[in-house]
């Protein structure tokens, strides 16, 4: 009976710890199964970012050759500090970030602050390009608003009888009379056309002019077209090049039948020959 007893402690401690063995054994592989599964996360998501570091450096390079070709210069403005140097960020030259051999290392070696250094500088680099495209889009509707701003069509098919400058007086044999824009004569009904996108300030009748036209088109400039007949738009309307405004006519101070055209940049009349030299009659 003793050795009965005796032998069933054995039996159950040998049992114990055999299963105490192994559940460590068991443990163990688990564990190392699920650190392998890990590893290999983390080395597809390593690959992922040094492709998205690539992505980015191809963004800068696309970047500087737009903005070469649009003139804007090399660097973003968007990324200057208030000192007047570049903005820069990022990991030292040393601790440039290759997380495939990063994850290769023992996780003792794994310093966390790399990788949350390089991570932020991705993040940085990612949100400086999109400023930078918006400023480059920016850039590129503007432009487009300052051409169709720019007068670059004529206001009307015909010839010019009369220049811009000091000329002898139609009305009188004296000289000296300036003359702040040019005529552009041809028959009756001619189609007159807004020679760029703007707003309407004046339609009616103006001392000199007669029936005349005035249009603010942004940007400094507006036009003006005077001795016309049949207005097409009134005071506030919105046109847009190549609009046709008005006909020509022989209202006001004149001699027969033509339309007046000034050019004024920023507030002063200049020779609208810079401008009608650009295009054709209504064409934009």
């Amino acid at each position: 009976m003793p050795f009965a007893l005796f032998a069933a402690a054995v039996w159950t401690g040998v049992t114990v710890w055999a299963g105490y063995v192994a559940g460590r054994n068991l443990d163990y592989y688990v564990t190392k199964a699920d650190n392998r599964l890990l590893r290999a996360k983390m080395a597809y998501v390593a690959g992922e970012i040094e492709q998205g570091r690539k992505y980015l450096a191809m963004t800068r390079q696309t970047e500087e050759q737009m903005r070469g070709v649009l003139g804007m210069g090399g660097k973003s403005a968007i990324i200057r500090n208030v000192s007047g140097g570049e903005g820069e960020g990022g990991a030292a030259p040393g601790e440039a970030l290759s997380f495939r051999s990063l994850i290769g290392k023992k996780a003792s070696e794994i310093s966390e602050s790399v990788f949350r250094r390089n991570i932020s500088q991705i993040t940085d680099e990612s949100r400086r390009a999109l400023a930078s495209f918006q400023e480059i889009a920016w850039y590129i509707a503007n432009q487009r608003n300052v051409y169709r701003a720019t007068p670059g069509i004529w206001p009307a098919s015909g010839s010019i009888n009369s220049s811009f400058g000091y000329r002898m007086s139609p009305f009188s044999s004296d000289f000296g009379e300036f003359h702040s824009g040019v005529d552009v004569a041809n028959r009756p009904e001619t189609p007159i056309y807004a020679t760029a996108d703007g707003v309407v300030r004046h339609a009616g009748w103006a001392a000199g002019y007669g029936q005349a036209i005035l249009i603010d088109h942004g940007f400094g400039f507006s036009t003006l077209y005077g001795h016309t007949a049949e207005l097409k738009v009134k005071e506030g309307d919105k046109v847009s090049r190549g609009q046709i405004i008005a006909r020509m006519g022989t209202t006001g101070r004149s001699t027969g039948c033509h339309v007046h055209y000034e050019v004024w940049v920023n507030g002063k009349p200049v020779n609208p020959m810079k401008y009608l030299k650009v295009g054709e009659a209504g064409k934009s």
